[in-house]
């Protein structure tokens, strides 16, 4: 041990630049020893002190050692499973015996034992290098399991390898939402019946009221649902949404800015005159003509739920519709004059439900942020003259429109000819659209 230790605290390289195959380990046990001795040491350290940047590569490294950990914990998980299967023991008595050792959840082991047999997967091997956590894998495991039966074994590799390449930067919560989009284009037949069980699995149940007077409220949300919860939440639930305070105090939590979001919509919702329709959250669901002959078809509303034509058509309701057609990047709509103030700054309602309806979302190459948490942007900028008009604007997301500036490390935007009413992202250091 002590021997394990002085290697240990002698280590001044980069461990990263090892080669974990050319060092030399005896057993499983030795290698078991030198893990806890080196965690001792890392959690021996004293932090304080320690610059920035040093502590964000400390958090960067150990998060990938601990992923990297978890997945070799779910190998041996695996394994010790197979072994007991040799006995005649099934992986659920196996789950069952080590959770209660270990305290913890049998479906937590179980799910274990099951990732530690998927390692061969590409998803499986980005997991064990820590590019992804064991959320994602599981995620893009279930995903998997949801193709048809049909399905080529090459297509499955393929769709597991993208989904695999979108996890690397994304939150679980959005990688669940591209696979599930993902599955659905695959998948056109099971949009049929996708109507009928939403309208099954549906339900609102409101608990008692508790000693200190609160309740709780669960909910099962339809597509459409959600859309409109979204929707409420973008109004109202950001910080100051729904109550009235001075900028930069608000102190709530994101939690409690949900419930007052919703709070405050419903309250809306019953002030409205009896003799009008009611609903007030404003929803932009953007598809073709194509789409609007198939019923099950899915489009996604501009906060990028995901919802059948049936449930789209459903929302407008005794609503009139907004019909806008597009024409060479130009907006067509009931003789209407949607650039009637090009000298403002800010552009209207009415030229961003027209950009949503021409770009859908952020415009810049591969980001996949919709309409709704999008900003309009100026192609040709303003500060240099450029007017606020549909042809001049396209949306970019708060990230990607931070882009755009004179810096040398700065993007630069400029109206592509051959897509009108779009336009072309220049990298730094392009200034041509050749070039790009």
């Amino acid at each position: 041990m002590s021997y394990v230790c002085s290697i240990v605290w002698g280590m001044t390289q980069e461990m990263t630049d090892i080669d974990p195959q050319a060092m030399f380990v005896a057993s499983l046990d030795d290698a078991l020893v030198f893990l806890e001795a080196a965690v001792a040491t890392l959690v021996s350290i004293d932090l304080e002190g320690v610059e920035a940047d040093e502590l964000a590569d400390a958090v960067m490294r150990t998060e990938v050692a601990d992923r990297r950990l978890e997945a070799a914990g779910s190998r041996a998980t695996a394994e010790l499973a197979a072994l007991h299967a040799l006995k005649g023991r099934r992986p659920g008595g196996v789950a069952a015996m080590l959770a209660e050792k270990l305290g913890l959840a049998r479906g937590v082991m179980h799910g274990r034992i099951e990732a530690g047999g998927r390692q061969a997967t590409p998803a499986g091997r980005a997991m064990v290098r820590g590019e992804i956590t064991s959320e994602h894998e599981r995620i893009i495991a279930k995903a998997v399991n949801g193709l048809p039966g049909t399905t080529g074994g090459a297509a499955v590799v393929a769709f597991t390898e993208e989904l695999t390449e979108f996890a690397r930067t994304a939150a679980p919560a959005d990688l669940r939402a591209e696979a599930a989009r993902r599955v659905a284009a695959l998948c056109p037949s099971k949009g049929r019946d996708r109507d009928e069980h939403q309208e099954r699995q549906r339900s609102a149940r409101l608990g008692a009221v508790r000693a200190d007077g609160t309740s709780t409220l669960t909910m099962t949300l339809t597509a459409r649902a959600r859309a409109v919860v979204q929707r409420a939440l973008a109004d109202f639930g950001g910080p100051g949404g729904a109550v009235g305070c001075e900028p930069g105090s608000d102190d709530r939590t994101p939690e409690q800015r949900a419930h007052d979001a919703l709070v405050h919509q419903w309250a809306l919702g019953t002030t409205v005159d009896p003799s009008r329709p009611k609903g007030l959250a404003s929803i932009v669901i953007r598809m073709n003509s194509v789409e609007l002959d198939d019923p099950t078809a899915l489009v996604h509303t501009d906060s990028g739920t995901q919802l059948s034509v049936r449930q789209a058509v459903s929302m407008a309701g005794g609503m009139p519709w907004f019909v806008s057609l597009l024409r060479d990047g130009c907006e067509e709509l009931h003789r209407i004059d949607v650039d009637a103030h090009p000298e403002h700054r800010i552009a209207s309602a009415l030229q961003r439900l027209v950009l949503y309806a021409a770009h859908g979302g952020c415009t810049f190459p591969g980001c996949t942020v919709p309409a709704r948490r999008s900003q309009f942007h100026h192609v040709r900028e303003w500060s240099r003259g450029g007017p606020t008009t549909v042809v001049n604007g396209a949306l970019a997301c708060p990230v990607h429109h931070g882009f755009v500036g004179d810096g040398p490390s700065s993007w630069k935007t400029i109206v592509n000819p051959d897509s009108p009413g779009l336009c072309t992202w220049l990298p730094p250091g392009t200034d041509r659209l050749t070039d790009a």
